[in-house]
């Protein structure tokens, strides 16, 4: 019997990390239901894009820093908010756990500390059930029925701080979180070819089609592999490619060689997220995306970018040549900002 392919939902926690260490952490919480409770969208552009808070997102700030705070009280261990960004049916804040916590008293119980208190305030606080809530942000009303439920799904998600720079990137990507959400609300259609898609640290120009914010996460690797590989070294740079796309890393290449290829097909299976560079061109009349490129686009984990106009050179060869294969691979070299040690 064939199994239904794994779909990652993010929360899982790292088996092989110690959750009581010193170490920085990312943490992202969803609102249940996804209701945009939080904050509010303004700004009449991408670059004047801002979230303004809800009284209820407001708490929930106050309140993540109000828990380190008590935190460190308890435990006589440091906690620090080092930045945070509140969106509307979400919560990114960054965590430093400065001193080694308790046995009793991992990150998992922080994070449910700030969570519960979140929850408890939006039951017992009529400020937080006005009618802006449901008026301006597609909610429904906060009645005594939605005061039975929690504020926050079940679970986080968390990022563990690895890389030298690492925690500039996630700075960046949390303040640059309200210009890509207006950017995704007004331009919704990732199955459009854009041309002209200008990417990575040489600027260079393609023609892309689906999500095409995948450019802009902080995290992107490229995917490397030796062409000659036994069946065992394949699994074992799968499974290594795997681990950081689970992370929350994006993963680039042109998937030429047999063990670049497996990661592609493992990483489709899970829905994590890709950026595929093609030596084919896409700026023509035919129809694209089409078959699984279709639903990876439209599902929003995969990104194709062509970086030859269709009927070059290079799109007309009958097969790829090293040439471009090496090409392609300095593409992927220049989209990437992170390397495995």
């Amino acid at each position: 019997m064939i199994k239904a392919p794994v779909k990652h939902n993010r929360l899982r926690r790292m088996e092989t990390h110690d959750y009581t260490s010193s170490c920085i952490y990312l943490i992202t919480v969803t609102t249940e239901g996804r209701q945009r409770l939080l904050g509010k969208l303004v700004g009449d552009s991408a670059a004047t894009a801002a979230i303004e808070p809800t009284p209820l997102g407001a708490y929930v700030a106050e309140a993540f820093r109000q828990t380190a705070v008590e935190t460190t009280k308890k435990t006589g261990c440091r906690v620090q908010v080092l930045h945070y960004q509140i969106m509307p049916d979400h919560f990114h804040g960054i965590l430093y756990v400065r001193d080694t916590l308790p046995a009793d008293y991992a990150l998992g119980k922080i994070v449910a500390a700030w969570k519960s208190a979140c929850t408890h305030a939006l039951w017992a606080s009529p400020l937080f059930s006005a009618p802006h809530l449901s008026a301006e942000n597609g909610t429904k009303d906060l009645s005594a029925e939605h005061k039975t439920k929690p504020l926050f799904s079940r679970g986080f998600n968390d990022r563990i701080l690895f890389r030298r720079g690492q925690l500039k990137t996630w700075v960046a990507y949390l303040d640059d979180n309200p210009r890509r959400l207006w950017l995704k609300w007004h331009f919704p259609d990732r199955l459009r070819k854009v041309y002209d898609f200008t990417a990575g640290t040489k600027g260079h120009r393609y023609t892309a089609v689906g999500n095409t914010f995948l450019v802009t996460y902080p995290e992107r690797l490229q995917v490397r592999c030796h062409q000659h590989l036994t069946a065992e070294q394949i699994q074992q740079e799968v499974e290594k490619y795997l681990r950081e796309a689970h992370r929350g890393t994006v993963l680039v290449s042109p998937f030429i060689s047999p063990a670049e290829k497996a990661v592609f097909e493992a990483c489709y299976r899970e829905r994590l997220p890709m950026i595929h560079i093609v030596s084919r061109g896409l700026d023509g009349k035919f129809n694209y995306p089409s078959g699984r490129d279709l639903s990876g686009c439209s599902d929003g984990f995969l990104l194709v970018l062509a970086p030859y106009a269709d009927y070059s050179a290079e799109t007309a060869a009958a097969r790829i040549t090293r040439a471009q294969c090496l090409d392609m691979n300095a593409y992927a070299a220049d989209l990437a900002t992170v390397t495995l040690a």
